[in-house]
């Protein structure tokens, strides 16, 4: 008898178990094909291959992405570059520019390794979180530390060619019309940082991206939460920065 209860009990515990990696199987997976699981898909340049470094917050990262590892911003522009080029996202979520705010981009790894990529191309596009009541100061300290930020990757014998990406309009859901939005983000800061980087940057020896511009016409690739844009939005920046790089 009580060795049948033992079977039993190992027999349940068993069934336990894979019910339950079963479950942490298919929610890691949901959470990698959505862009909400922090992992990367990033591949080794081939010898002669032009570097791309897109760096960036959750926007670039490609957060709620749909099938997220062949549709974030990066990915699908190194599709459109084509072989010749190689394209790696480092794109971390929630990061700023501010290096004491709630999560400086330099606190990540992401940063680190951004930094030994050694890119030839340089696609900045950071600013969104330091919008946050929590992280903004005034439109002269973000820019200090915006241009500080850059500056680190402007240094040795490889300076790469930059392209500033303005940052993606930011859009209030659910009827609200004021203050902050989704992740405490302030559409109206948002505003202000990117008219603020298209004069700064203006006298400076970069090209501006205006996903700004873009993004403002189509509030349809922001539906989910205000603040990133859907598999569209993703393609449309993707395209901009081709076009801008291409052309």
């Amino acid at each position: 008898m009580q060795q049948d209860q033992r079977k039993k009990l190992i027999k349940v515990t068993l069934i336990t178990f894979v019910v339950f990696a079963c479950m942490m199987l298919g929610g890691y997976t949901y959470m990698y094909n959505n862009g909400l699981s922090g992992k990367y898909a990033n591949t080794q340049p081939k010898e002669g291959q032009i570097k791309v470094a897109c760096i960036g917050d959750s926007i670039t990262y490609g957060h709620g992405i749909s099938g997220w590892e062949k549709n974030n911003y990066p990915a699908v522009l190194g599709e459109i570059l084509g072989e010749e080029y190689h394209v790696a996202n480092f794109g971390s979520s929630g990061t700023c520019v501010n290096p004491n705010g709630d999560q400086p981009y330099t606190g990540r790894a992401t940063y680190q390794e951004s930094l030994d990529y050694n890119a030839d191309i340089l696609v900045f596009m950071l600013g969104t979180n330091d919008s946050k009541p929590e992280n903004w100061t005034d439109a002269e300290t973000f820019f200090k530390q915006h241009k500080a930020l850059l500056d680190t990757y402007l240094k040795g014998e490889n300076l790469p060619k930059v392209y500033i990406g303005l940052c993606a309009e930011g859009y209030y859901i659910d009827g609200v019309t004021e203050g902050v939005a989704e992740f405490d983000i302030q559409p109206a800061v948002v505003d202000e940082i990117a008219a603020l980087l298209q004069e700064k940057y203006a006298e400076e020896d970069v090209e501006i991206i205006d996903v700004h511009g873009l993004t403002e016409e189509h509030p349809e690739w922001f539906e989910k939460d205000g603040i990133h844009p859907n598999n569209d939005g993703a393609k449309a920046i993707a395209e901009l920065v081709a076009e801008a790089i291409k052309g």
